[in-house]
């Protein structure tokens, strides 16, 4: 992204209201503010929005939040995309898995489901199939084109993170603390790894997969890192993020031991994070220890490239790490909720948070370039493809963006 890009600077709010009011037929939404501390050429720009949940009764369902005594659906799906056809697939928590037209957010097909589409959907060009995971704990593979069901497999919890297609083989987790490789072409099942799930309390979360060479790399709740070899499964090797740790503090709080974030490997070394036990530097061959930074605890996603590690921290923000040692770069205060795992785009990070909106930052210095308020906050991680950045809000409303 140019440099005189990241520095213009706001979109007004009249400027905004005149972009909504121009894209004819989309859904209705809160209003939406894009703001930065002066006023100049955009970052992201609103291209579509689509309202992927119907009209909700006014009770409790699962994974729903309260506000003013009515209740809407937590979104944890991130976008997926076909590379052929120009689409988008997004699962929501009401509907099922959509299909939709990446320039116009028109509905192509939707495979409906009584239970929440939380995973990134993974589309297969070799065989045009779309992959994905749901809270029924299924994996399921319908043919992209019509949404046709090819085959479905049961995993026994929910499937929440993306998938992944490594040497033909497709591989992800589920919040069981179960790893498991399968057969794209009809689901049969090569192996499986689980841990037994920690006892007590625990995140809601958990960590998708990494892959290096033969390896797959993937924490659990116990707070442990393990290396599986990805045609067998087998420990390759095994890191205990949180053995000192305890589970409740002298002050009676409860301190989560989770190894949630998923781990990234930037330089040769793996970045993996507990929840209480901070960030480590791993080799990814072996597991052994190149440097720990136990101060930085409630990190709740990491990306990184460059020789630089970028990771979220619930309550305190963002922090840039150098990937060799884990000295610190900059640090940036975001007083929002939640923060979900950040977005890599060229040289800016894009974050979400559970609260309000969307951070844009530079990777270069931590700079707050652009926020993007919706009021109804975010628990689903942004995805682009060909310079569009989706992200669903918690009201069901699928934004589309363009990146400048």
């Amino acid at each position: 992204m140019p440099h005189r890009v990241l520095s213009s600077l706001a979109v007004s709010l009249g400027v905004l209201a005149l972009t909504l009011a121009a894209c004819a037929g989309l859904e209705g939404s809160r209003a939406t503010e894009y703001a930065r501390p002066n006023p100049g050429k955009q970052v992201l720009r609103l291209r579509w929005i689509k309202t992927l949940t119907p009209p909700l009764p006014n009770f409790v369902l699962p994974q729903m939040q309260e506000e003013h005594d009515r209740f809407f659906p937590i979104e944890r799906s991130a976008a997926g995309f076909d590379v052929d056809e120009q689409r988008v697939f997004i699962g929501a928590s009401v509907g099922g898995l959509y299909c939709l037209d990446v320039n116009t957010g028109e509905t192509v097909w939707r495979y409906g489901l009584d239970h929440p589409v939380g995973s990134q959907p993974l589309y297969d060009p070799v065989r045009r199939y779309v992959y994905f995971g749901a809270d029924d704990g299924k994996v399921y593979a319908l043919h992209a084109r019509s949404g046709r069901l090819i085959w479905k497999i049961e995993t026994g919890s929910q499937v929440h993170n993306e998938l992944h297609l490594y040497e033909d083989t497709l591989y992800f987790s589920n919040a069981d603390n179960t790893v498991f490789a399968v057969l794209p072409t009809d689901g049969r099942i090569l192996w499986q790894h689980r841990r037994p799930p920690v006892e007590g309390f625990a995140s809601s979360g958990y960590s998708g997969l990494t892959f290096d060479d033969t390896n797959v790399i993937t924490g659990f709740s116990d707070g442990y890192v393990q290396a599986l070899d990805a045609s067998s499964g087998a420990v390759i090797w095994s890191r205990d993020l949180a053995g000192e740790i305890m589970t409740m503090s002298a002050e009676g709080q409860i301190r989560l031991v989770d190894a949630d974030a998923t781990p990234v490997v930037v330089d040769d070394v793996v970045a993996v994070a507990s929840v209480a036990g901070g960030l480590w530097g791993l080799d990814p061959k072996t597991g052994n220890v190149v440097w720990t930074r136990p101060d930085m605890t409630q990190i709740t996603g990491l990306a990184g490239e460059n020789g630089a590690i970028y990771a979220a921290r619930s309550g305190r923000g963002l922090e840039a790490v150098t990937a060799s040692t884990g000295h610190t770069i900059w640090s940036r205060d975001v007083d929002t909720g939640v923060l979900q795992s950040p977005l890599l785009y060229d040289d800016v990070l894009v974050v979400a948070d559970s609260e309000r909106g969307m951070n844009v930052v530079s990777t270069a210095s931590g700079e707050l370039l652009q926020r993007l308020e919706t009021y109804e906050g975010f628990f689903a991680e942004p995805a682009t493809k060909g310079g569009y950045l989706f992200i669903l809000g918690n009201r069901g409303t699928l934004y589309a963006l363009s990146i400048l």
